[in-house]
């Protein structure tokens, strides 16, 4: 077994929040989200953007200027009555968020960094998948994009959008092929409205493989139970 990726607590990912790899997720959360945003405002209604912004603010509330997490609901009398925060207006967030420089990227190449780009290159990755793969590894616990559902036709639009490619390159990219190789949770497809974040789905495994350093390809491979 490898010593440096032996962790007594499952539920802590050693590595994740090393500086560089912070760095790196901090920059790229920022980046891919500011392509996100101008495609929602192109595709969702106002209700639904409403419904976005709330989200964003919770996820994003430091870099608004928020001095705390807000509550948009109201506090039950036994843990401290208080009064619920106003949402922003959705355009004002979208306007600061848009405004925000990315942070700066690491001195060194982040762990995180190397090891994507090593399965991309060993794995043959397209553009699309390669994505859906930093993705998946920024929204780890949920902390990089909102929750929204859409049809699926529209959803993988999004997709399209989002990630400057074509629709049958958001195809292949969604179907099994990083699910079967064991780095993403399975996407059951459906008809109905699909959520964003069901389809980046990440094991905690694959994460905590990407967040470390290898010294070699093949050991990567080991970590991530790869056999390529």
């Amino acid at each position: 077994m490898n010593v440096q990726s032996f962790n007594p607590n499952p539920c802590f990912l050693i590595g994740l929040n090393s500086s560089g790899n912070l760095a790196f997720r901090r920059h790229h959360r920022m980046q891919m989200l500011q392509r996100l945003l101008p495609v929602l405002l192109g595709m969702l209604g106002a209700q639904r953007l409403a419904d976005v912004s709330r989200d964003l603010e919770l996820l994003y509330w430091p870099v608004l200027g928020h001095s705390r997490s807000p509550c948009f609901f109201e506090v039950p009398a036994f843990l401290g009555s208080a009064m619920p925060d106003q949402p922003m207006e959705p355009a004002l967030v979208v306007e600061r968020l848009m405004a925000e420089p990315c942070p700066p990227l690491p001195v060194d190449v982040a762990p995180a960094a190397r090891n994507l780009e090593r399965l991309r290159k060993h794995l043959d990755l397209s553009l699309a998948q390669s994505l859906r793969l930093l993705c998946a590894y920024l929204n780890y616990g949920g902390a990089a994009w909102p929750c929204f559902e859409l049809p699926v036709p529209a959803l993988h639009a999004l997709l399209a959008a989002w990630w400057g490619v074509d629709l049958a390159a958001v195809e292949v990219a969604l179907d099994e092929r990083l699910t079967l190789l064991g780095l993403l949770d399975r996407h059951e497809p459906c008809d109905a409205n699909t959520d964003l974040k069901s389809l980046l789905g990440i094991w905690p495994a694959t994460v905590q493989a990407l967040s470390l350093s290898h010294a070699t390809d093949a050991e990567l491979f080991a970590a991530l139970e790869l056999s390529v």
